[in-house]
């Protein structure tokens, strides 16, 4: 199982980080603003990359933890977790030579949700759901 979700960390962090890249290159074109100096598109691509593997070891840790109820657990926190990470977006001090600086959080926000979109989209291919195939409701 680990080398399963090894596996999802890598190649959603992958997905994640060139989806990001992508989505500065057409926000900066359509803009006319370009924040590449602050927000580099290497450190763009090493965080999605080490976010996504640092949530597949996170998943594999909670399965040894909680077994039947993890996907729920770990789907919840990395939910919160991604939430939680766009706050410093908004207390980022920007150069004052920046031209619109309002800009900036409408940049980097979306990307803090590309990682978790590319986990979860992803996950069914590596990971067997312990889910009934029935409607039941889980409480």
């Amino acid at each position: 199982m680990f080398k399963r979700l090894l596996f999802l960390g890598i190649t959603s962090g992958i997905l994640s980080g060139a989806a990001s890249i992508i989505f500065q290159k057409v926000y900066s074109s359509s803009l006319g603003v370009d924040f590449s100096a602050i927000a580099k598109p290497g450190g763009i691509a090493i965080s999605c990359f080490v976010g996504c593997i640092v949530a597949a070891i996170g998943y594999w840790v909670l399965d040894k933890v909680f077994k039947s109820k993890t996907e729920i657990i770990f789907n919840f926190i990395f939910a919160i977790l991604s939430f939680a990470s766009i706050l410093p977006a908004f207390s980022t001090k920007l150069p004052l030579d920046i031209t619109s600086p309002e800009l900036f959080p409408g940049l980097v926000i979306p990307m803090h949700f590309l990682p978790v979109l590319a986990y979860f989209t992803l996950e069914p291919i590596f990971i067997k759901s312990n889910r009934q195939t029935s409607r039941k409701a889980i409480i």
